[in-house]
């Protein structure tokens, strides 16, 4: 382990103790070894383990933590674990309804994975739950705007609070080599993800959501043969409706290209199409093309109702909008995502797309919902195709051990991104 690990490791002996920093930065192995020390050496308690959701929990603490540990993890859909003779409860937190699930509770110990995506109210529960002499609370996160009730409330208060937190970034992590940090850098460019994620700061979002998409993201002509095809679409009724198709191959770079998209905007045209129309106009769009999946935003269930019945694959798109523009920000910098010229539309909202400075002021990160119908399309196809943006499958259910290839890219240096002397 590096200094920082270490020392963080060693220090770590408030009721707080907050990792916090740049992504890979060796923050959770050190929070999870300080982690594992107090349940084997600490006070006599119930424990619980609490991420966004069940899923994160086990890729991003229990797969790790079990590894650390020897033996395997527990199965995904448990809600709890025997450790050390205690009781470890798993517990998603993805809304503020999450607060329902620990009240009772009483702990020694509570372990916070991705705590900047926890909502305050739960934050505020779990401090009344962690009442025995002697509990702590380990968290880590990723920085957020500056405003984040986690960094105005706590980090900038722990003179005053029982609290300690480091700022990690990749050079505190000695198990990344030199090229995957040079990589990961080129892969952020630059704008909020790059000082959020590489710098580790707590950045405000501002100006243009999509600031590094240029003319290196377009094409005319093919750039790959395609393994399969996926699509997206961001359904409107008064307000357009905007599908988008792309052509991938997770073996070569770029991996994914869109090629057309299809647009319709009852303003210009004077009238609203029904659902049935919608579906038609879709199933001729997406004409010879053997789709994989059409993504498509949830709460359209009347017109998912109709593309099913033309025999079109849909699935429900992922809509975490703030993750969503992570991984499409991050494959526009790195241009794993080209953008073919015709699509004006796309274009058109990619170059103009901006923060909604007003709710940056208020500590959210937030996009202006004004034309934008198909940027979030392609959101949805780079975030529900690629989740965790990795280009590898999905991504759900995979080992430590199976990301971790993913994200060094084994075997292909173009896997992951550009070549190393892109920039």
């Amino acid at each position: 382990m590096s200094d920082k690990q270490l020392l963080s490791i060693h220090e770590a002996n408030k009721r707080f103790n907050i990792w916090c920093g740049a992504v890979r930065s060796g923050k959770t192995f050190a929070s999870i070894e300080k982690f594992l020390k107090a349940l084997k050496h600490g006070i006599p308690g119930d424990v619980m383990i609490i991420g966004v959701n069940r899923m994160t929990i086990q890729r991003n603490v229990l797969e790790l933590m079990y590894k650390m540990l020897g033996f395997p993890a527990p199965a995904s859909k448990s809600s709890e674990a025997k450790l050390y003779g205690r009781n470890v409860y798993f517990v998603g937190a993805n809304d503020e309804s999450a607060v329902r699930a620990i009240q009772g509770a009483t702990l020694a110990y509570a372990y916070v994975a991705e705590a900047t995506c926890i909502p305050e109210p739960f934050w505020k529960m779990l401090q009344s739950r962690a009442s025995l002499k002697g509990s702590q609370i380990f968290a880590t996160c990723n920085p957020e705007g500056p405003v984040h009730w986690l960094k105005k409330d706590f980090i900038d208060r722990a003179h005053e609070l029982d609290l300690i937190y480091w700022t990690f970034v990749m050079d505190d992590n000695p198990s990344l080599t030199e090229d995957f940090k040079n990589n990961l850098k080129k892969e952020y460019g630059y704008g909020v993800w790059y000082r959020r994620l590489i710098l580790g700061e707590w950045a405000v979002s501002t100006g243009i959501v999509y600031d590094s998409f240029d003319d290196l993201n377009l094409y005319e002509n093919p750039k790959h043969n395609p393994i399969y095809y996926i699509a997206a679409l961001d359904y409107g009724t008064i307000n357009p409706t905007c599908c988008v198709v792309a052509s991938v191959n997770p073996n070569v770079w770029p991996q994914i290209c869109v090629e057309e998209e299809y647009y319709y905007d009852p303003a210009k045209t004077g009238r609203s199409k029904s659902d049935a129309e919608l579906a038609d106009d879709i199933k001729r769009f997406l004409s010879y093309r053997p789709i994989r999946s059409l993504f498509v935003d949830p709460s359209a269930a009347s017109l998912k109702v109709e593309l099913r019945a033309k025999d079109i694959p849909v699935l429900d798109a992922i809509n975490d909008v703030i993750q969503g523009i992570q991984i499409t920000s991050k494959f526009i910098n790195g241009k794993n995502v080209l953008i073919h010229k015709s699509c004006k539309n796309l274009r058109e909202q990619l170059q103009s797309y901006q923060w909604d400075h007003k709710a940056a002021e208020r500590g959210e990160d937030k996009p202006l919902k004004s034309n934008d119908h198909a940027v979030d399309a392609l959101r949805y196809l780079c975030a529900s195709g690629f989740r965790n943006g990795q280009f590898g499958g999905e991504g759900e259910g995979q080992s430590i051990d199976q990301i971790r290839k993913y994200i060094y890219g084994d075997n292909n240096p173009n896997f992951f991104g550009p070549p190393s002397d892109y920039i």
